[in-house]
């Protein structure tokens, strides 16, 4: 009995020695923070290891253009960062393409952007444009971006952007604004990068252009937007979030043959506008410098009801075009192609959605335009009735001369939303990493 009150005695006071005090905090371990990016045009995927310590920073299976969109923890200190082809096979997998060393700094943003070229004798062979992106708070209403350039050739562009490794004139324009006056970045050469500017939050296109020109634009991409706080939900960065810190990265089309990827998946996709007869005056039209695009008309009937009132279901009489509005939103960068007017065709921006309502028979309620449009029920609904709705599905953007109205030919675009990933490996491309969360 001694013997179990004794042994009882010193657990507990081995268990009260070790307790820890209520305001004991456990120290966290300190951190830099890393962006990566693959830029390399012309090979399979990569892996992008530290190899000196265990860590959850590294990146790996990452495609030509894949990247880490938003900082992720790395811990301080020399990091060994080796560069591997990524394949399941050993022999393939155990391939060095780049092996460098780097000391990050505890708290310090950072980024790591692997370019050139890997096939044996490129001029331009793989290396790591490693950067510290300490930047200042932009401040209330505004956000932050820099520019990079890691396109060594800008061949494929669309427009009049030469096949060579001219460097770019780099323009950032609001919405509608057209290219005039000194570019934002002139000459930006591949490997170079600006300083940071901090700009008013809103919507903004990155325009590149042949040295010395404003128009045509070769590339132009729509800067991330990001999501403000709001739902419980955290502010996601972007160029309409306050406190933002972007970067936009001009990347080169893939090279074709090679094992980099070569489709246009998720973007690019070729869109027909209203192609029928009886809509061809209204497929492209001009007021102004306002282009409006129609893709397509729907005739329905609309507020059916039985004789005794009871309601039935819409129907749809006849389509035109694609019978349905354009997946554009406001604010999306396309590229038009197939008018026979130059002017109407090239880099355009969305000005607005533009969908408009007739109805038939007019009543003083029917909303024509906006998310709301609608046909107003009758008020006798004791009888049976119907309205009919036609209703157009058009776009709007600006353009600079003055060419016919309406447009003629056969009208195509292809849509470029605003978004952090770049998926038309086709043509030369823009890219937009956080390097600091608002």
């Amino acid at each position: 009995m001694n013997r179990l009150r004794l042994f009882v005695c010193c657990v507990v006071a081995v268990g009260l020695g070790c307790k820890k005090d209520a305001t004991f905090s456990e120290p966290l371990p300190n951190y830099a923070h890393i962006t990566w990016l693959n830029a390399v045009s012309d090979t399979m995927q990569l892996d992008l290891r530290v190899i000196d310590i265990p860590t959850n920073a590294s990146f790996m299976d990452a495609d030509f253009r894949s990247a880490q969109f938003f900082p992720i923890n790395i811990e301080p200190g020399a990091r060994h960062v080796r560069v591997f082809l990524s394949s399941p096979i050993d022999t393939v997998a155990s391939r060095v393409v780049l092996d460098t060393t780097y000391t990050f700094a505890d708290g310090e943003p950072y980024s790591f952007y692997l370019t050139g070229l890997a096939r044996a004798g490129s001029p331009l062979p793989v290396r790591a444009i490693i950067a510290n992106l300490s930047a200042a708070n932009p401040g209330p209403g505004k956000f932050a971006l820099r520019i990079v350039n890691l396109a060594p050739t800008l061949g494929g562009a669309i427009g009049a952007m030469p096949d060579t490794a001219t460097a770019p004139d780099v323009f950032v324009l609001a919405p509608g604004a057209m290219a005039s006056g000194a570019p934002t970045a002139p000459g930006l050469a591949f490997g170079a990068a600006t300083a940071f500017i901090v700009l008013d939050t809103g919507t903004y296109r990155v325009a590149l252009m042949s040295p010395g020109t404003t128009t045509p634009a070769g590339v132009v991409a729509t800067i991330s937007t990001g999501t403000l706080a709001g739902g419980g939900n955290s502010a996601v960065a972007g160029s309409r979030v306050s406190g933002s810190v972007l970067t936009a990265v001009i990347l080169p089309r893939s090279r074709p043959g090679t094992a980099a990827p070569q489709t246009r998946a998720g973007q690019g996709a070729s869109l027909a506008t209203d192609t029928s007869v009886a809509e061809a005056a209204r497929r492209i039209t001009l007021l102004g410098d306002t282009v409006t695009v129609q893709v397509g008309t729907s005739t329905q009937l609309v507020n059916r009801r039985a004789a005794g009132g009871a309601r039935l279901a819409d129907s749809t009489l006849r389509r035109t075009g694609t019978g349905a509005a354009s997946p554009v939103v406001a604010g999306s960068t396309i590229f038009v192609a197939g008018a026979t007017q130059p002017e109407y065709n090239a880099w355009q921006g969305v000005m607005a959605i533009a969908d408009s309502l007739v109805c038939s028979v007019a009543d003083t309620g029917d909303v024509a335009t906006g998310p709301n449009k609608h046909c107003q029920p009758p008020v006798d609904t004791t009888l049976a009735s119907a309205d009919t709705a036609f209703t157009r599905f058009r776009f709007r953007y600006r353009i600079v001369g003055a060419p016919a109205t309406p447009g003629t030919g056969t009208v195509t675009y292809r849509i470029y939303a605003s978004t952090n990933a770049a998926t038309d490996f086709v043509i030369p491309q823009v890219e937009f990493l956080v390097d600091k969360r608002p």
